[in-house]
């Protein structure tokens, strides 16, 4: 069958014709060749042989002879679509890079924050730990703590209504970002309800957590997830525990937790497994755990140490947070925010018990140690470590004068000699044991008439407490100024995520630049105050506190009479 031909461009001014095999032919006379005869066929550049190439390829060359020119011009295509595309990639990239604020980055995702704090921790506590623990024969050669390399700042402590905090209103900072009265918990200073890091990260899908050596109701785990007029009502406090669904309590204070309270915990509807003692707590390997490891605190770790079926049954803060890391992060696509509190340095601090401060202060630096390590193994998880204030105004060393000239002394290994604590020791002597035969066996010192006229003042184990604490204090030449909280700056570490590793931009060279805020504020660097530390964690983890604060609008923060 004859098919019609293909209509093409023709070469000169002849048009083409068919042929028999569908094929496009050119007329032969449309074309002059470049060498030999005019009209020379196929062979036509040797001169004429016209007559050679049959009468058909002698008159008209077929539309394949040109395939290696439509192939050139095909190939030339090709790479202008290739370079028009390269352009047009680079002109975006290029506008991504110079329409970006300066210093912006890709957001993180899965950002882990654990906030360490050592409750009633100035620089002398960590001095002292560090002298007793770490001088080896020789009072100026020392090493150093865990947290010494990571200093990068200090913390204004003040309240809202006092230059000298307490924890509550310091955790409120720290919780909330905002300053308020002292004894508020999780409320400003018109005892209003303010939002807080734990609830905000929860509505993100994080996981949380508290790991505490005091109550879960005390006063700094409790800003993190109540809101109270006062720090004192903790049955109310812990009445609003399980509505935040923290994945991690651990902790002492059980008997502000009701009954109804702890059945509710356990069941389908919060799902915790509840567990009281260190076993139950490490043959726990997922979900959410609430450990109540004492009716009140948990034991003094001088003490935890020293008895076996201490050391057994309670969980030291170490094994607490290695517990928590655990499990919190299971399942933590979302990242985590975890608070630790070594709670009873500042216990200790308030009964003026060097000794047993020193041994508390030491289990939260070991603690920071494994934090830091979890961390740096991780890679994606930010430390921060601070005080919420100092407690007991301590004073290293005692000065006399001899011949005109000062002589310094302080004696760190009389401390470290002491083998309970102070708590103990009273609760002994409030039970009938002879006083100088109990400090005599536990602190090496032969008690004074003075002493033992001071000891028989008073029944309260309190002030029994720090009769005990100043005897062993004047002993090793330290002193206390107060059984209470001072105004003093303390010390701010941090670790992870470029934080303290001084890759951030100079500050002295943007000091006066209108956007230095943009990029710098809040951040962990130099003297800083307790609320840009709530700054950098809400900012950091993207959390919108200020919609919490709206949701509590309607809740009474003043606990119900009984």
């Amino acid at each position: 069958m004859e098919q019609a031909p293909r209509e093409v461009s023709a070469i000169g001014n002849s048009g083409g014709s068919g042929n028999e095999d569908g094929s496009t032919a050119i007329p032969m006379e449309s074309m002059t060749s470049s060498s030999g005869g005019v009209n020379g066929g196929v062979g036509g550049g040797n001169g004429g042989n016209s007559g050679n190439g049959g009468k058909v390829m002698s008159h008209f060359l077929l539309e394949e002879d040109f395939d290696s020119k439509r192939r050139f011009t095909n190939t030339h295509k090709r790479i202008f679509y290739i370079l028009t595309s390269l352009a047009i990639l680079v002109t975006v990239v290029l506008l991504i890079v110079f329409l970006l604020p300066r210093g912006w980055k890709a957001p993180k995702k899965n950002i882990n924050i654990i906030m360490m704090i050592g409750d009633g921790m100035g620089p002398a506590a960590l001095t002292m730990a560090r002298v007793a623990f770490h001088t080896k024969g020789e009072s100026t050669s020392q090493a150093h703590l865990q947290l010494d390399p990571f200093i990068v700042g200090s913390v204004k402590t003040y309240s809202s209504n006092s230059v000298v905090t307490d924890s509550a209103a310091a955790a409120t900072a720290y919780a909330s970002g905002v300053k308020t009265y002292n004894n508020a918990v999780g409320v400003d200073e018109n005892a209003k309800p303010v939002g807080t890091i734990i609830e905000a990260a929860k509505k993100l899908g994080m996981k949380t957590g508290l790991v505490v050596t005091t109550r879960i109701s005390d006063a700094t785990p409790a800003c993190y997830f109540a809101h109270s007029a006062s720090r004192h009502d903790e049955g109310f406090i812990i009445d609003q525990l399980l509505e935040r669904e923290i994945d991690v309590i651990l902790g002492g204070g059980k008997q502000y937790f009701s009954k109804q309270t702890l059945q509710d915990a356990v069941s389908s509807k919060y799902n915790y497994t509840l567990v009281e003692s260190k076993q139950d707590m490490e043959q726990v390997e997922s979900g959410r755990i609430l450990g109540l490891f004492a009716d009140y605190n948990i034991p003094w770790e001088i003490d935890r140490l020293r008895d076996p079926k201490l050391l057994s049954t309670k969980p030291s803060l170490q094994e607490m947070t290695i517990k928590a890391l655990d499990l919190i992060s299971q399942n933590s696509e979302n990242g985590f925010f975890l608070m630790v509190e070594g709670s009873k340095i500042d216990v200790a601090a308030h009964i003026n018990d060097a000794p047993t401060q020193i041994w508390e202060t030491d289990a939260f630096d070991q603690t920071f140690k494994i934090v830091r390590e979890w961390a740096e193994n991780d890679g994606n998880t930010i430390v921060i470590v601070t005080a919420d204030h100092e407690t007991g105004g301590l004073t290293l060393a005692n000065q006399m004068v001899i011949d005109g000239n000062p002589k310094y002394s302080w004696s760190p290994e009389k401390l470290l000699a002491v083998n309970k604590s102070a708590d103990v020791m009273a609760e002994l002597i409030k039970g009938g044991a002879d006083p100088s035969k109990i400090i005599f066996e536990n602190t090496g010192i032969k008690l004074t008439v003075d002493d033992l006229q001071e000891i028989g003042r008073t029944n309260s184990t309190f002030y029994l407490n720090q009769v005990i604490g100043r005897i062993v204090s004047n002993y090793a030449d330290i002193g206390f100024t107060t059984g209470g909280h001072t105004g003093e700056d303390v010390n701010l570490y941090t670790f992870g995520d470029k934080i303290s590793e001084g890759k951030f931009e100079t500050r002295l060279k943007d000091h006066q630049t209108e956007d230095i805020d943009n990029y710098l504020d809040p951040i962990l660097r130099g003297n800083i105050n307790n609320i840009d530390i709530a700054s950098f964690i809400i900012k950091t983890l993207n959390l919108d506190i200020q919609s919490i604060t709206k949701s509590l609008e309607s809740f009474n923060p003043v606990a119900p009479k009984p």
